[in-house]
């Protein structure tokens, strides 16, 4: 009998977790709170919906908690005078473009748990200097990094397989990049426009790599990589002195 009242309880518990909804940040509980520019969500939150914050360009500091675990798309869309923003360990996804065009961003903090950087997430944040990519991370999106004007340096952790297409275009002041042994593929014009970018390695991981990832790398003197590589001699072609043998 005590078994089958346990068995009873535990079935209870286990149905009241399952129904539990999830609470999402919206853009109306943004307005409910006065629009702060200064503001901390609430704790029990669990993610942070999408285009929850586009275009609130008086917001300049939010503090999230750690109930959230997903960012949604759009979430922080064109929040202009947001200058810095630290993801709590939580979050586990981040939505495409959850932090494009924060053009006062300098600093941003993204943790262990998430595994990908989607598309255009980080696209025209122009006073992003630096970011730590966490080891956790397995691919760079679409145009992820694009027109990230003052990124300057940039290192790829072991755990990265892909860069995406345009992922670091037109980061006008990028002088240097480590391309690690895991990365398999680099997208069509991954680099383009980088006009900074004096040299740069690619691994014999890489068997692949897009049209003109490249172009309009004014400053690129040298291009290492492997006679071995299975891209070496469409590198040799397109960019002919410029590639060098490791």
């Amino acid at each position: 009998m005590k078994q089958f009242l346990l068995l009873i309880s535990l079935s209870f518990i286990l149905a009241s977790y399952a129904t539990v909804p999830e609470k999402i940040f919206t853009s109306q509980k943004y307005k409910d709170l006065g629009s702060s520019t200064n503001l901390v969500i609430p704790e029990g939150y669990t993610s942070i919906g999408e285009a929850a914050f586009l275009d609130c360009e008086a917001l300049t500091e939010i503090t999230i908690p750690n109930s959230v675990t997903s960012i949604g798309e759009k979430a922080f869309f064109d929040c202009t005078s947001l200058t810095e923003i630290k993801i709590p360990k939580s979050v586990t996804s981040i939505g495409g473009a959850a932090f494009a065009y924060c053009n006062a961003l300098t600093k941003i903090t993204i943790p262990n748990s998430v595994t990908s950087i989607g598309g255009w997430t980080l696209a025209g944040c122009k006073s992003l200097k630096k970011i730590t990519i966490p080891n956790s991370v397995t691919s760079i999106g679409l145009a992820a990094f694009i027109k990230c004007e003052s990124l300057t340096e940039i290192k790829i952790p072991n755990s990265v397989t892909s860069i995406g297409g345009a992922a670091f275009a037109y980061c006008s002041a990028l002088t240097k990049i480590t391309i690690p042994n895991s990365v398999t593929s680099i997208g069509e014009g991954a680099f383009f426009q980088c006009k900074a970018l004096t040299t740069i390695t690619i691994p014999n991981s890489v068997t692949s790599i897009g049209e003109d990832a490249f172009y309009g790398c004014k400053s690129l003197t040298t291009i290492s990589v492997s006679e071995k590589s299975p891209i070496y001699e469409a590198l040799k072609i397109k960019y002919g002195g410029l590639v060098r043998p490791l």
